[in-house]
């Protein structure tokens, strides 16, 4: 809760260590889905209570590494009722994920979406939940480790190196393709536009796996920075 009410009512300081808090209040600015996203996916983040940090005090965080699936739920007062829903969805831990923003008004469910086994296959590259959940389990294991960057020659972490660019980059451009459907979708009625909608669902699903998936290559290279190689000596008795 002082997390939480930390990013949406920062004018209202608290300590974290309070018995209780206010249930309701009323935030600082008008709250966007993206404001939602970034409640859901904080660990404290940017504070010494960090979990990704030094964790003080060891407080639970509101993402945490178990994270299956994060959803938050559009209904937009600017556009036709047909396409109004948005489902914004992130697969597996948010802080390390992408909120996609699916149409609902839709004929079939993107196919990464509806893999059999998503739970039991992690080798399984068509798999949303299994992308999503790679690139939490690698940053999970070195999060609180650096390694240095080659093109600054400066420490950096697989957050900062990695999640962080790809998810700003990938948020731009689904945000654009949203606003671009829109545009199309206007003109557009009945079969025809709910054909339209589930298209665009696969193609912003692929377009997201896609980023995701170079990205967790990446990752994979960098972690093998952070895993040191340790020589023993071994002793052979005669």
């Amino acid at each position: 809760m002082w997390d939480g009410q930390r990013i949406l009512t920062p004018s209202k300081k608290q300590s974290i260590t309070k018995k209780s808090y206010t249930l309701f209040l009323k935030p600082d600015k008008k709250v966007s889905p993206a404001k939602v996203g970034q409640v859901l996916s904080s660990h404290f983040t940017g504070t010494k209570y960090s979990s990704y940090g030094k964790w003080k005090a060891g407080y639970r965080p509101i993402n945490v590494p178990t994270d299956v699936e994060s959803h938050i739920l559009q209904i937009r007062n600017n556009v036709p009722k047909e396409y109004a829903a948005i489902q914004w969805l992130a697969m597996a831990s948010p802080a390390n994920s992408v909120y996609l923003p699916f149409y609902t008004n839709i004929s079939d469910t993107p196919s990464q979406y509806k893999v059999d086994g998503d739970y039991q296959d992690p080798t399984n590259t068509k798999s949303a939940y299994w992308t999503y959940k790679t690139t939490a389990m690698v940053v999970e294991a070195y999060k609180h480790k650096k390694f240095i960057d080659s093109s600054t020659s400066k420490k950096t972490d697989l957050i900062y190196k990695d999640v962080n660019p790809t998810k700003k980059a990938v948020t731009k451009q689904l945000k654009a393709n949203l606003a671009q459907s829109d545009k199309v979708a206007k003109t557009l009625s009945g079969d025809k536009l709910t054909a339209y909608l589930t298209e665009q669902n696969q193609k912003n699903a692929d377009y997201a796996q896609k980023k995701w998936q170079t990205m967790n290559n990446s990752l994979i290279v960098h972690s093998n920075k952070l895993a040191p190689v340790t020589k023993s000596k071994l002793t052979f008795n005669k």
